[in-house]
């Protein structure tokens, strides 16, 4: 694997963590939607 390629999947790792913490703290502030 190219450098290219690890740097490439690496900010896509860190998109997908980001849009999933995005989604948990919109679904707490709708309230309830994961059981709070």
């Amino acid at each position: 694997m190219t450098p290219e390629q690890r740097r490439k999947n690496r900010n896509t790792a860190i998109a997908l963590v980001i849009v999933v913490i995005l989604i948990m703290v919109w679904a707490f502030s709708k309230g309830g939607a994961l059981g709070g």
